[in-house]
């Protein structure tokens, strides 16, 4: 009898222990698959910048709020969005639609921008170049390698008031173009630092959408790093920008809210 007890009590005591091996495995699977982050094909941020810079342009001189609505694809290549922003002071409107798509290192995108800061009487779905807030801008880049961390952008204005009268006194559209060269510095953690130059011109014509003359329009310095509140991360960028086209300079605050 007492060699049944035992080898019963020897046959209870593994069975809890492969239950209990069972459970934790359990557990720890299902640990795995919440600790996944989950595909939201819809998404939406909201940032804060104590004013607005853009290629060497002071857009906003006040605080401004910007938020962006859009689709993304599972691997995140293909977003479609619609990008708004408003100054705190109610003086600087804009609200934007884009598309974009990066694989590989490769961009491409095409924003309709629609600043219509100084088009008290916009229309929204107005695109007579004489008349239009908007203007279309197509940009194609290439991002290399951590070893090399350079990325090149060129972006062209294809439509809208980026316009210059021709001898017969028609109107055409300028072309634009902006060049920027963007190159990371240093990087520690979460944080870097990178030099930027841009430049602006138009084919066959020295007055551009960003100046008089080709020239360097935006050039600077941008510190990202990882805020960290209470467990809670927020992204910040702080640009130092210099125009020497403009005669400008500024400094720039961007917090990504969420």
């Amino acid at each position: 009898m007492k060699t049944i007890y035992k080898g019963s009590l020897m046959a209870i005591l593994g069975l809890c222990l492969c239950l209990y091996g069972h459970a934790q495995d359990t557990t720890a699977r299902k640990k795995d698959t919440t600790s996944i982050k989950k595909y939201k094909p819809f998404d939406i941020n909201l940032q804060l910048r104590n004013l607005y810079i853009w290629r060497g342009f002071r857009v906003s001189n006040s605080p401004i709020a910007d938020v962006d609505m859009h689709y993304s694809t599972r691997d995140g290549s293909l977003a479609i969005g619609v990008w708004g922003g408003e100054g705190f002071n109610g003086e600087y409107k804009e609200f934007d639609y884009y598309v974009s798509y990066t694989k590989k290192g490769f961009n491409f995108s095409v924003w309709d921008i629609n600043n219509f800061t100084d088009y008290p009487n916009a229309n929204l779905f107005n695109y007579n170049p004489a008349s239009t807030s908007h203007f279309i801008d197509v940009t194609a880049g290439y991002q290399f390698g951590n070893s090399f961390p350079l990325s090149i952008n060129w972006s062209t204005i294809v439509q809208g008031r980026d316009t210059y009268v021709k001898s017969n006194g028609d109107l055409a559209n300028a072309y634009s173009n902006y060049v920027v060269l963007d190159y990371r510095l240093w990087k520690q953690g979460t944080s870097n630092l990178h030099v930027f130059t841009g430049g602006g011109f138009a084919f066959g014509r020295d007055q551009n959408f960003y100046g008089s003359k080709p020239n360097i329009v935006n050039t600077g310095l941008t510190l990202n790093k990882d805020l960290v509140l209470f467990n809670y991360h927020m992204p910040i960028a702080a640009t130092a920008m210099f125009s020497p086209e403009h005669k400008t300079g500024a400094l720039q605050l961007v917090v990504n809210v969420f």
